[in-house]
């Protein structure tokens, strides 16, 4: 992880500002239901506890769109100064509320503080583009997840011990307005960041500024469904987390200790998922880490809901579970389901920053806020109606798995040249030690068209993982048309080429897919010479690349592997992938040339600059 990021000006004040936020939002909600539940009141505490979530929640959708407004209108770092101001007035409020035991203006603070978070979530992650890198992006959303729930679990358990003790109540008090103080400290230093829109016009109306938010964010469809994925993890979450008291109590047979147990354990797997991500992500949006992380999610609530530990007399303490058979097993299942989450969730909100416009980028943060929320009510719905028909905690696990296995499914339907590009790096690099040489010369965005010389028959998946972006390879139709194989080669989107002797109808085709696929922005990956290298050498380059470049005027990105001569899939021996495999864990390279503007460009400069790149590594 960067070290010198955290510890930067830009966004160390920012983390300690939204750290200390969640933290002091949980400390206050926990203790208010510890307070409800065990001193409070006498009857209809599961009403009065759900009374509040609603409250908490409800400000979301009443000023989502209005607060994605403010924050693309206005200075950034001002406004959550201002925010920060407003949860001390909040805070005050809350003590004494807490003071007087008064439920009503409890829930009013909850409401308040709920109306808080919704007026901070748009700038929370809208904000971080503008001081990050683009290679630091994902780096930063990992440090900011695991943050977050390790904020929601150190503000949880310590709201639950000073509400536990009435002697304590001062400390309460204390506790959240000092925190609140050590909030707005933390974000006086954070730097400015402009305005998105200045020239906005504000909305207030509820109900039409989030219909229109909504009906803009829809016209970016990759950024919708990532809004989409992200409010199903927070359904899920919420579905799982909310029955942890149950499944300590009633599976486990686990005293409140127990139940904190799972909410800690949750908190480290979703930190560990992050850095994990951020680990596999070599400092780019890898959204191939999403179906794995949503098929890890499935697998391990699935072995979670098939847990059996032997009943007991009484609640055991947190040191008599632990010497039960079976009690690390599901540890280790809660762990690896929040492991998954970390690996889903991270991608997504990356994904959400950099492809979003930047002037529209905090309403479409709010926008996923709204859905969020409304994914989270219904998925408490669910759990209500479900426990209401005698389904186990455990049948609601194992439903929860199910739905979203399909969701996995949907999510690969969607993306799944996303996952073929991370599932070939993890092959290529247990097969091989590659390096990469100049890939930040890859345009970041836009059309590009990519030419490199071809040695064997993995040249298209070494690059494929190793591209900053999803690429479409041409590729020679017997290939793509192979058995089993042609899926793969479809999922990619690659584009099959033939010759006007044996397919005509490929070529125009070939070409055809060519143009609209620059055209639509993306990169292309040629292999001019037409076919795999029988002599180690490279050939002529075919004057298909002219006409591409003619209909399509792109830059061009001249690349090179060195190392692949020799391997099992080259022709050094003859018939390549012939045998058994060899050459293993052999040095490669990729290396990456100056674009080159389209007027500049031709199949002989082409070849020059491609040569030149190899040198005498073949």
């Amino acid at each position: 992880m960067d070290q010198h990021l955290v510890r930067s000006r830009r966004f160390l004040p920012y983390f300690c500002t939204q750290f200390l936020g969640a933290f002091n939002d949980n400390i206050y909600r926990n203790a208010f239901a510890i307070l409800i539940t065990y001193f409070l009141a006498k009857e209809n505490q599961g009403i009065i506890i759900n009374i509040a979530l609603v409250a908490f929640i409800l400000p979301y959708f009443l000023f989502g769109a209005i607060a994605g407004q403010l924050a693309d209108k206005f200075e950034k770092a001002h406004l959550i100064q201002r925010i920060k101001l407003a949860e001390i007035v909040i805070m005050l409020a809350g003590s004494v509320a807490l003071y007087f035991q008064h439920v009503p203006a409890m829930l009013f603070v909850l409401f308040s503080l709920g109306a808080q978070s919704a007026f901070f979530g748009p700038i929370k992650y809208s904000i971080l583009p503008q001081h990050v890198g683009h290679d630091e992006i994902l780096n930063a959303n990992a440090y900011v997840e695991s943050g977050t729930f390790i904020a929601i679990l150190l503000g949880t358990i310590l709201g639950g011990t000073l509400a536990s003790n009435l002697d304590l109540q001062y400390w309460l008090m204390a506790s959240i307005i000092g925190f609140a103080i050590l909030g707005y400290l933390a974000s006086r230093a954070i730097p400015n960041a402009p305005a998105a829109s200045p020239d906005l016009d504000l909305s207030f109306n509820v109900w039409s500024s989030s219909i229109d938010i909504i009906r803009m964010t829809r016209r970016n469809k990759p950024v919708f469904m990532t809004i989409l994925a992200n409010s199903w993890f927070w359904f899920f979450g919420s579905i799982v987390l909310t029955q942890f008291p149950v499944f300590a109590k009633e599976v486990l047979a686990g005293d409140a200790k127990v139940a904190t147990l799972l909410l800690a354990t949750f908190s480290v797997g979703i930190g560990l998922g992050s850095f994990a991500c951020a680990l596999f992500s070599r400092g780019r949006v890898e959204m191939g880490l999403v179906p794995f992380g949503a098929l890890g999610i499935s697998f391990f609530t699935w072995q979670l809901s098939r847990t059996t530990i032997e009943s007991a007399d009484t609640l055991r303490t947190l040191t008599e579970l632990v010497n039960v058979p079976g009690a690390w097993w599901v540890i280790f299942n809660l762990t690896m389901i929040a492991f998954s989450a970390g690996l889903f969730i991270v991608p997504l909100y990356a994904f959400m920053q950099t492809r979003s416009d930047e002037k529209l980028r905090s309403r479409v943060i709010a926008v996923n806020n709204i859905f969020n929320s409304i994914f989270m009510v219904v998925a408490g719905a669910l759990g209500a109606v479900l426990l209401a028909l005698d389904f186990t905690v455990l049948d609601i696990f194992l439903i929860a798995a199910i739905l979203n296995l399909i969701v996995a499914g949907y999510i690969f339907y969607q993306i799944p040249e996303y996952f073929f590009r991370l599932l070939s790096w993890i092959l290529m690099h247990l097969v091989y030690r590659i390096d990469t040489q100049g890939l930040n010369k890859i345009p970041r965005d836009g059309p590009a068209l990519l030419v490199c010389n071809h040695v064997s028959f993995f040249d298209p998946a070494i690059l494929l993982g190793e591209l900053p972006r999803p690429a479409r390879f041409v590729m020679w139709y017997s290939f793509y048309e192979a058995p089993v194989f042609t899926y793969l080669f479809k999922g990619l989107k690659s584009i099959p080429i033939g010759n006007r002797r044996e397919r005509p109808e490929l070529v125009d085709h070939a070409f055809d897919r060519v143009a609209e696929e620059l055209a639509a922005g993306r990169l292309v990956v040629v292999f001019p010479e037409g076919t795999i290298t029988r002599d180690g050498e490279m050939s002529k380059f075919q004057p298909g690349i002219d006409t591409i470049l003619k209909r399509s005027p792109v830059p061009v990105v001249p690349m090179a592997l060195r190392g692949m001569w020799g391997t099992w899939s080259s022709r050094k021996r003859g018939r390549a992938l012939k045998g058994l495999p060899t050459a293993f864990m052999r040095r490669l390279t990729v290396v990456v040339g100056d674009p080159i503007e389209p007027q500049d460009a031709s199949r002989l400069v082409l070849q020059e600059k491609v040569l030149a790149l190899r040198g005498e590594e073949k």
